[in-house]
């Protein structure tokens, strides 16, 4: 069954962050990326490693270095993010023999796939469009 654990909740905010830099003109670093995202700095470390070697971020090295998206926003499915970072996302451990269940995990591995194929721009903007209906009191 599909959980998302704290990697992948991590993993999804610092893709959010580098959105925010979309252009790619501008790199953010590390301890940037863990500030802005509220992410601890040795575990987000770990997490690009992984982003990056899915082809969905690349670095840059140097003293003016740090990370970026490869690719548009667009082009980006949360699915595709969240599967870089979870083992197995859409498997069940199905260790029994009874294959009378298949069909109920094969519907709903393709009822997950949908719900997470939203690009990263489509997330940004549903973010942005729910944060706007907060309303505080004092």
């Amino acid at each position: 069954m599909a959980i998302v654990s704290t990697k992948g909740a991590y993993g999804l905010t610092a893709m959010l962050v580098l959105a925010k830099e979309e252009d790619g003109e501008k790199l953010l670093q590390i301890k940037d990326i863990a500030l802005m995202g509220d992410i601890p700095q040795n575990y987000l470390e770990q997490i690009l490693v992984l982003l990056k070697k899915a082809a969905l971020v690349e670095s840059v090295r140097g003293a003016n270095g740090g990370y970026r998206l490869r690719k548009p926003t667009n082009e980006i499915s949360v699915f595709e993010i969240l599967n870089s970072l979870e083992c197995c996302m859409i498997q069940t451990d199905n260790k029994s023999n009874d294959n009378m269940l298949e069909p109920f995990w094969q519907d709903t591995q393709e009822k997950i796939k949908e719900i997470f194929s939203l690009s990263l721009k489509e997330l940004e903007e549903f973010l942005q469009k729910n944060s706007q209906n907060f309303t505080y009191h004092i």
